[in-house]
């Protein structure tokens, strides 16, 4: 998985041998501006880590693709083992772009200018009329996704913020931002992107855990050279429903496309649901934990027990809401955002059990972990738009009154 469980150093060893077979009869060129194609595909793959082997897989993958004059397929690949190179991948060919300024060069993909570096390439090189950005790698929830373990300068470890992307991609002509790595399908994401300009229709990402292999760009591409008509909504549907298709062998796993359009309200609709909540905890404390235990996933297991699933939490407290109350009017208003925002999910079997949602929230176990636990927390989420709007102090109110009815009890 492209997690912190299951992507580990042991791989390293074996490389070099991928890296070569993926390269197998690959070209290297300067070509000429290309015309204006219908799609742009382009992948951000950050294997400066220990990932490479994955990254040779996908590129392989990739390379499946039939020639097409429609699409595109782009791949910024920084690998452990040397420079950053740009290919396009076609028809079993990996072609270097060697007119892109950061070709073979050591770069930091965890720094913003290596992403804004090629999205001007792309715009100048590869002008589309729609365009998919996958960002490749490790994710990391609310704290963004690329970690680069050799950045080539003063800095050990650099990975790419949520607000780092978001003030790469504002104002740009991306139409799908997407996430192949673990657990950065979270509100706190969408709604940074929102609120700092990124104009993309979708964002395709994962609540939980990315599987090694990562997303299914065989099939993915397969399907865009044979449709190239489609729309960004059919696209990211049709990345789901291939994700949902590869997976379907007791993983658990899921992958969610989200209308970024409607995530403004889903906030609205939520501060709603909060203000009510808060303005009466000690009466809603237990409905809300009741949510929030069943919204716990199978995947805090593995570490992400800080995050809960965002719709199973506000079911369970409509649900349980008094009949005829503001609350339970609120709640069925909030779940049917939810709905809108969140139109496609793909799970695994193992979802059956756990009833994926589509998108989780920051929701730590015990007042401790959020007070304290500065891994999760630390400086960065107070930074961040959806934080500061009212789930901060959503969560104050929710941990103080466990704190006050503590004191009671002593």
């Amino acid at each position: 998985m492209k997690g912190p469980l299951f992507r580990t150093a042991s791989i390293i060893a074996v490389v070099v041998a991928c890296t070569c077979m993926a390269f197998a009869g690959a070209a290297f060129a300067s070509p000429a501006t290309a015309g204006q194609a219908q799609w742009t595909f382009v992948v951000y793959m950050c294997s400066d880590n220990d990932l490479d082997e994955w990254g040779a897989l996908d590129t392989e993958w990739l390379m499946s693709a039939p020639a097409s004059d429609e699409v595109d397929f782009l791949v910024l690949w920084d690998t452990s083992t040397g420079p950053a190179r740009l290919f396009k991948a076609s028809h079993g060919e990996m072609t270097e772009l060697s007119d892109f300024a950061l070709d073979g060069v050591e770069v930091n993909m965890g720094d913003p200018a290596t992403l804004v570096a090629l999205l001007d390439y792309m715009e100048a090189t590869f002008p589309a009329d729609k365009v998919a950005l996958t960002l490749w790698d490790h994710g990391d929830d609310f704290t963004g996704i690329c970690s680069d373990y050799d950045t080539a300068g003063g800095v050990d470890l650099d990975k790419l913020s949520h607000q780092e992307i978001s003030d790469a991609l504002s104002g740009r002509d991306v139409d799908i931002i997407a996430g192949d790595g673990c657990g950065i399908g979270v509100i706190e994401a969408a709604c940074e992107y929102v609120a700092r300009g990124v104009t993309a229709e979708w964002f395709v990402a994962n609540e939980n855990y990315v599987p090694l292999e990562g997303f299914p760009y065989d099939t993915i591409a397969a399907d865009l050279v044979a449709d190239p008509g489609m729309t960004p909504e059919e696209l990211s549907r049709d990345m789901v429903g291939r994700y949902d298709e590869l997976y379907r062998k007791g993983w658990l796993t899921e992958l969610s496309a989200i209308r970024l359009s409607a995530i403004p309200a889903v906030t609205d609709e939520l501060w709603d649901v909060t203000d009510l909540l808060k303005a009466d905890m000690k009466r809603y404390r237990g409905l809300v934990a009741a949510g929030k235990a069943k919204a716990t996933m199978g995947w805090s297991q593995y570490g992400w027990e800080a995050f809960v699933d965002l719709p199973t939490l506000f079911e369970v407290v409509h649900r349980r809401a008094p009949a005829g109350s503001a609350l339970k009017a609120e709640t069925a208003e909030l779940l049917t955002a939810i709905d809108v925002a969140v139109p496609y999910v793909g799970m695994s079997p193992v979802g059956d059990v756990w009833p994926f949602g589509g998108i989780a929230v920051f929701f730590p176990g015990a007042e401790g972990a959020y007070v304290h636990n500065t891994f999760w927390r630390g400086s960065l989420y107070p930074t961040m738009q959806f934080a500061r709007d009212g789930w901060l102090d959503f969560l104050g109110a929710y941990f103080g009154g466990a704190r006050r009815k503590a004191a009671m009890r002593r």
